[in-house]
């Protein structure tokens, strides 16, 4: 009897053994849960029929054009956003960086002059005045390698405040640059208020920004990788124009750094353009101001602005994935310019 059960045990776990294990069925579709069509059963992804609704932000500059703000497009939230005013110089902060940025946005322009101690610079008349090039170009910045020769003096105009004035003068000096930080000497140019600071890297940054205002470094600049476009004034650089060689615009500018790159589409309408189209673009560029301001036209008879809706800006982030954007309005509810809003739509 019990050499009977065995057998039978035995048996029943030979046959247990050699069945055959139940195949998965396959399921091809959409895994992204951003998708409206997202599929929680697909095992096989086909994330190039993924289907994505569309959505608007007004972006809120004010009238006045006061705010700089970081957008980031995937998860269509403000990164972070300030004054314009709240600082004036930027460094760059990699570990061999040394360039030097001036505030764009407040209109501000550089100078410098050589052979000559720095309490001795106390004018900023018959100046030769630069500017970053907007394009993003970093060895294009007015500052340039000031390395090549350590005893110039910088005199900076720190531009305009949002109501027109000047925001003043100062003079600095850059005394060091290394792996950690950089030191720089500063004055009024009656040579009140000298002080000497020291503005530290951070690596998660590819700037840092220090304000004269407050005497103290400020990180302006999002994470590296947590933006895509800044909504911000910005000098633009007009090509052989002596009489009007800078001019303050309102437009966006993309993180270039982090390799965020746009192709300009204006002959397809916006509502056609796919992920197809987006693929077949030899025109995508990363250079800074690429969105930039001419987005929109004023008309001088009714002193109004008007965005240019058939412009399409297809937008790859530094995820490699793909975002189609236009400007519909440049007002908000009540009338105000300085707001504007943006499409946008996954492809």
């Amino acid at each position: 009897m019990k050499k009977n059960r065995w057998i039978i045990i035995f048996c029943f776990i030979f046959f247990i053994s050699c069945e055959k294990e139940e195949k998965a069925i396959d399921v091809i579709g959409c895994t992204d849960p951003l998708a409206s069509n997202y599929n929680q059963f697909a095992n096989i992804s086909n994330n190039s029929n993924c289907n994505y609704e569309s959505y608007s932000t007004t972006i809120p500059l004010t009238s006045n054009y006061q705010n700089q703000i970081f957008f980031n497009i995937k998860n269509n939230i403000f990164v972070a956003e300030n004054l314009k005013s709240e600082w004036d110089l930027a460094f760059e902060t990699g570990d061999e960086g040394f360039h030097i940025t001036i505030n764009s946005s407040t209109f501000s322009q550089i100078s410098s002059v050589s052979n000559i101690n720095f309490e001795d610079v106390n004018s900023a008349n018959n100046l030769n005045w630069q500017w970053d090039n907007p394009s993003g170009n970093i060895d294009s910045s007015a500052i340039g390698d000031y390395r090549v020769n350590p005893e110039r003096v910088w005199i900076i105009d720190r531009g305009l405040t949002t109501n027109g004035s000047s925001r003043g003068f100062k003079k600095f000096l850059i005394e060091n640059v290394n792996e950690e930080y950089y030191s720089i000497r500063y004055a009024n140019l009656d040579n009140s208020e000298d002080t000497t600071v020291n503005i530290y890297k951070n690596n998660n940054y590819h700037f840092t920004q220090f304000s004269f205002n407050t005497n103290t470094q400020i990180q302006i600049e999002p994470d590296m990788y947590s933006w895509d476009l800044l909504f911000s004034q910005y000098t633009h650089l007009y090509e052989n124009n002596t009489e009007v060689p800078a001019y303050l615009v309102t437009g966006v500018l993309i993180n270039h750094l982090s390799n965020v790159q746009v192709a300009v589409d204006s002959s397809l309408n916006y509502n056609d353009i796919t992920l197809n189209d987006a693929n077949t673009y030899t025109n995508f560029s990363n250079k800074k101001n690429i969105i930039g301001y001419n987005w929109k036209y004023f008309d001088f008879v009714t002193q109004t602005y008007t965005v240019k809706t058939y412009i399409t800006y297809v937008i790859k982030n530094n995820s490699n994935e793909y975002y189609k954007m236009r400007f519909i309005d440049f007002y908000n509810e009540v009338g105000e310019k300085g707001f504007p809003k943006i499409e946008i739509q996954k492809l």
